[in-house]
């Protein structure tokens, strides 16, 4: 039964993510990142190692592909901030992760929420924006 409902929670986030702008899975990525820190605080607390290894990894995963989907072309000064943020966030939970005290998962938590906030309030026109801005450099990277 636990298989089945495994299957089907990973089914479920994949159409949710097939069918989602990418607006909406920065939104998702940052939520994951979130709900991560707070398993893997709690598995610390805990003591359940498994556990915190698997959310950090999750963590570290969803952290390596924002970093991934910065445009240094388009954003190069906002590009580097963004990542020297991510940086020092999977080197914070490193040492966390290695020193099993999670007391410092609030400060990456504090740092996070409110990028995911402006995700999540972000005006639809912005949105519209942004996707604009996609698919002209799409564009222009199938001319090239």
């Amino acid at each position: 039964m636990r298989q089945n409902l495994k299957a089907y929670k990973k089914v479920n986030i994949e159409s949710t993510i097939m069918s989602s702008e990418p607006h909406q899975i920065i939104l998702m990525m940052f939520d994951g990142a979130l709900q991560s820190l707070a398993i893997s605080k709690g598995a610390i607390e805990r003591k359940d190692f498994e556990l915190k290894s698997q959310t950090v990894t999750k963590f570290m995963n969803i952290i390596s592909a924002l970093r991934n989907s910065l445009d240094f072309d388009a954003e190069p000064v906002v590009s580097k901030r963004f990542d020297d943020l991510y940086i020092y966030c999977i080197d914070v939970i490193n040492q966390v992760s290695l020193s099993m005290d999670g007391s410092r998962i609030d400060e990456i938590i504090e740092l996070l929420k409110p990028l995911r906030n402006a995700w999540f309030e972000m005006p639809e026109a912005s949105k519209q924006e942004g996707h604009d801005l996609l698919r002209e450099k799409n564009k222009l990277a199938k001319g090239a």
